[in-house]
């Protein structure tokens, strides 16, 4: 009898791999394998166990790697999707709170470029990196009350700005 590869289900949903190799060895000692009760696996069952959908959770956490794009209504040159990783996060509050102590953006600047996430920089005012700046943290902490529990909405990873 010839054997190929195949993956098989239990009665459980468990997921069984079995050689042809597997197969013919389980038939020389004289062992029932597959199990009589295990169907032939499709592929759309074997890619369900495989891939399992992402909770809510894991799909928030997925948004922060995907970046938040930003579309400016006032500034077109500003538009673009920007990192919203720890690191950016950091970045942002860092220039932000600069800002907001009348010290201006880094190095005495009245315009400051910005990277977005593919490393295109972008010319931002004071004010249009404070739109910038509140888009992110509500887009951020957004995320952070879907992995928290205290919400099941996932936010929308676009924002408008000035």
């Amino acid at each position: 009898m010839s054997y190929t590869d195949q993956y098989f289900i239990d009665k459980s949903g468990g997921l069984h791999f079995l050689s042809a190799q597997d197969q013919e060895n389980a038939v020389a000692q004289g062992l029932s394998l597959p199990d009589p009760d295990w169907m032939v696996a499709t592929a759309d069952q074997v890619d369900a166990v495989q891939n399992p959908p992402l909770s809510l959770q894991q799909k928030a956490a997925q948004l922060l790697t995907s970046g938040l794009t930003i579309t400016s209504v006032g500034t077109p040159s500003l538009n673009g999707t920007y990192a919203v990783d720890q690191l950016s996060q950091s970045d942002i509050i860092a220039i932000e709170t600069g800002l907001n102590a009348g010290k201006g953006f880094p190095g005495g600047a009245t315009t400051f470029g910005y990277q977005d996430a593919s490393g295109v920089a972008h010319e931002f005012s004071e004010a249009s990196f404070t739109d910038l700046a509140a888009a992110v943290r509500d887009f951020v902490y957004a995320i952070r009350a879907v992995t928290a529990g205290s919400s099941s909405r996932l936010p929308t990873p676009t924002a408008s700005i000035a």
